[in-house]
């Protein structure tokens, strides 16, 4: 079958061809165009002689289609749907009917933070969205983004991302202490000398990471006693609510613990740089709708 070359047409021509057809007249049609009417002209002419006819000819009333615009029409209407739908003209996300899956790599402090919300949102404006998390402990997932096993990474550990990836701040997060209301910490000065005479309780970080707190501390030559290292974010508010112990974390994590037990947030006696947690992507999610939408979601809360 021999194909028609056509490196010798002009596409742009057919938005012209059915604002002439659809108007029949070229001072509609300019207006309707944005062009000026010579410019117009000039494009009818390169018109005709592209489809060989001289597809409209003037009349009474205005413009007169030949029997050949008839039978143009709805086909060039139907090519410049198709590229619009290519190219993602007109194209929007509706999230009523969004059947799609989205995976979340992130580490249990992002977890714990951030996705009750963003359930509690999707459950609202995504209803079919499916939502599965996987755990992040360690190291830049590479890998598994660029495969497509996890569509999202969020950890508070990301420095930069690695070329074809992008990376961004999310949210900013500064540290406080939380501890039980009847702790005797509480009736100090809660100086820097009174917090490292407490017992303290830490919440594992990943293999690699040093937390913040002590990384301070060790610059100053000082230590603190880590008397309980929990692996989980979830039963440190427990622990402290019947301790005597001090937790040291993020602001958000400190509340939320805070309105599920009788706790208390106080500052501490030092600055430490606040907690950064950032999202990655693999660039061919870049521009995908429903992965912005996602993105979003985090990013204006």
């Amino acid at each position: 079958m021999q194909r028609m070359n056509i490196r010798g047409k002009d596409l742009n021509l057919l938005a012209i061809f059915v604002g002439i057809g659809e108007e029949l007249n070229l001072s509609r049609a300019s207006h309707r165009l944005g062009l000026s009417q010579p410019a117009l002209s000039h494009a009818l002419s390169r018109l005709r002689h592209q489809f060989s006819d001289p597809l409209f000819v003037r009349g009474q009333r205005g413009l007169v289609a030949t029997p050949k615009v008839a039978a143009l029409l709805p086909r060039v209407r139907a090519v410049i749907a198709a590229a619009e739908s290519l190219y993602g003209a007109g194209e929007a996300l509706d999230l009523t009917k969004l059947d799609r899956k989205i995976v979340i790599a992130s580490t249990a402090y992002f977890e714990a933070r951030t996705m009750t919300g963003f359930i509690s949102h999707c459950q609202r404006a995504a209803p079919a969205l499916r939502v599965e998390t996987r755990s992040l402990s360690g190291g830049f997932p590479k890998r598994e983004l660029e495969d497509g096993e996890y569509d999202l990474a969020i950890a508070a550990y990301f420095e930069e991302a690695p070329h074809g990836f992008s990376i961004q701040t999310i949210f900013s997060d500064r540290f406080v202490c939380i501890c039980s209301k009847k702790n005797p910490y509480l009736r100090t000065r809660q100086s820097v000398d009174d917090y490292l005479m407490r017992k303290h309780l830490q919440i594992e970080v990943p293999p690699g990471v040093f937390a913040p707190t002590d990384q301070h501390l060790k610059s100053k030559r000082k230590r603190r006693d880590i008397a309980l290292r929990i692996g989980n974010f979830l039963t440190p508010p427990a622990i402290l609510s019947q301790s005597e112990y001090l937790l040291t974390c993020p602001l958000g994590l400190a509340e939320n613990y805070r309105d599920m037990y009788p706790l208390t947030v106080t500052e501490l006696p030092f600055l430490l740089p606040p907690i950064e947690t950032k999202m990655a992507w693999h660039g061919k999610h870049e521009a995908d709708a429903f992965h912005v939408w996602v993105r979003q979601q985090f990013t204006n809360p």
